[in-house]
């Protein structure tokens, strides 16, 4: 709380000493700017990043990425750049086919069929010409028409008469064909072949490669540019425009990278931009907060030469301001030995804090803070809990020039003493110009951090309960008349917890 006013000078670690020493004798933060430039870009790459994550572009990409560097489909890729149509069993087949019509038996047997011959010899065998032809030659070469024909009116048998109806059958067209063809070379083998397994075959092959299926693989296996039409080539042009794609290209070298490991371990719990027209006291009161929750008054404490006002609070630009003016007014102050007591006062400030909507232990705490006077104007940035110990300055002006800020924490000792283990940190004129004021807060350490720079560390002694976030200017003595009107501007405060 900012009446404790007590200027320790105690380092807490070697570590600490270190980085505070370096500050004092010459280094730099990093400007406001930049650093806020830094933040600001991880933030919106962050949310860039997951929400890309979740887009259509990134899971289409990674589906192919996994496809075309499958083994599966680089295997298939190389047989369509590669592969030729002697090598596949669709080639082993055609080029059996082509043997087996080219043989001399299935050749004869086609054009045997083809000619018409064997239709037209199974047709004369089942007519009832042929038949007829058979039953006289089997007559006319059996032992009774021999019998008959030797006797001496043969010519006026009925034997005679049955071998002029023979002779004359046997000169018809179909029963010469018919004859002829069945001493024939090429009916031997028709015969033969007719329901062979070999014809089985032959025909089994010639339905394949006829087949619609087999000629679009041919003609597909024969094409030289098979590959640029085919449904991989496709896939793969459409893989390599999406590697070039500015998006993926950015989400790929972030994720190479393991980005965003920092933020990644902290979840918002709390912010404010004050971009709002008016302060949002849905998250801000304004006062101390034990007279607003006990009271519902303003009051301040004893020793302080201003009184704080709602009407010294403004927002405007993106910003609250807190001015501190040189003006009379009337109000309550608290004495710890005399209780509240009203009182006159010259000067006028303001005091926001989330001491009735949001308190936290442990996590970080950061604010965008700038101050256009120090010392005996007092700005502060502090945290507090039920009590008025212990508490955590994470930035007071302490110094004239504005050259020195202090930061610590006040506790109680073993023996019920308030113990202050304030430092001072150098190395800017922080009056004057914008800061990013960081304090991480863990159960093994408290770290204060200026511009993403460590300033102190304190590891012993460490608050353990929920704190709220106040900022405040008081005068805890009167100021030169040159150093009002004063202001404390705050751009944004966010608090995060650790995941």
């Amino acid at each position: 709380m900012v009446f404790l006013r007590i200027h320790a000078l105690k380092l807490n670690n070697t570590s600490t000493m270190a980085t505070i020493f370096g500050i004092q004798f010459g280094s730099r933060f990093t400007s406001t700017r930049k650093f806020e430039a830094a933040l600001n870009k991880e933030r919106d790459d962050f949310e860039r990043f997951n929400k890309f994550e979740q887009s259509q572009l990134l899971s289409r990409y990674l589906e192919l990425d996994e496809l075309v560097h499958s083994g599966e489909f680089e295997k298939k890729v190389r047989e369509l750049k590669t592969a030729r149509f002697k090598d596949t069993e669709q080639f082993r087949q055609l080029d059996q086919y082509n043997t087996m019509r080219s043989a001399s038996d299935i050749k004869t047997y086609l054009k045997f069929v083809k000619t018409g011959k064997a239709d037209r010899f199974k047709s004369i065998e089942t007519s009832e010409l042929f038949a007829e032809f058979q039953k006289l030659h089997t007559f006319v070469n059996s032992s009774e028409f021999h019998a008959e024909k030797v006797k001496k009116d043969f010519k006026k048998s009925v034997a005679f008469q049955q071998l002029k109806k023979y002779k004359e059958i046997s000169k018809r067209p179909d029963i010469r064909f018919y004859l002829k063809t069945k001493n024939s070379g090429d009916y031997k083998t028709w015969l033969k072949t007719e329901g062979s397994d070999r014809l089985k075959t032959f025909f089994e092959l010639e339905a394949i490669v006829q087949s619609e299926e087999f000629l679009q693989f041919k003609a597909f296996m024969e094409d030289k540019k098979r590959y640029k039409k085919s449904q991989e080539a496709r896939l793969v042009e459409e893989f390599e425009t999406l590697q070039k794609n500015d998006e993926i290209k950015w989400y790929l070298d972030k994720k190479k990278n393991n980005p965003f490991k920092e933020i990644r371990k902290w979840h918002l719990t709390f912010e404010d931009d004050f971009d709002s027209l008016r302060l949002d006291h849905s998250k801000w009161m304004t006062g101390y907060y034990w007279g607003k929750a006990l009271m519902n008054e303003t009051y301040v404490l004893a020793g302080e030469n201003q009184f704080f006002r709602d009407e010294n609070i403004e927002m405007r630009d993106s910003v609250v301001r807190i001015t501190t003016r040189k003006e009379q007014t009337f109000g309550k102050t608290w004495d710890p030995v005399h209780g509240f007591m009203n009182k006159t006062f010259d000067f006028t400030s303001g005091l926001i804090s989330t001491g009735q909507s949001f308190r936290q232990k442990h996590g970080k705490f950061e604010a965008k803070v700038r101050f256009s006077e120090a010392a005996p104007v007092v700005n502060a940035f502090w945290m507090v809990g039920e009590k008025m110990v212990p508490q955590i300055d994470v930035f007071k002006s302490s110094v004239q020039k504005g050259k020195v800020i202090e930061c610590g924490i006040h506790s109680m000792n073993g023996k019920n003493e308030v113990q202050h283990q304030i430092n001072p940190i150098k190395g800017a004129t922080f009056k004057g110009d914008y800061y990013i004021y960081t304090l991480e807060w863990s159960p093994e350490a408290i770290i204060w951090k200026i511009n993403g720079l460590e300033v102190n560390r304190i590891t012993n002694n460490l608050p353990d309960e929920p704190m709220y976030l106040t900022f405040c200017t008081t005068l805890p003595q009167a100021p030169d008349e040159r150093k009002v009107p004063s202001t404390l501007e705050i751009d944004w405060v966010r608090c995060y917890q650790r995941i």
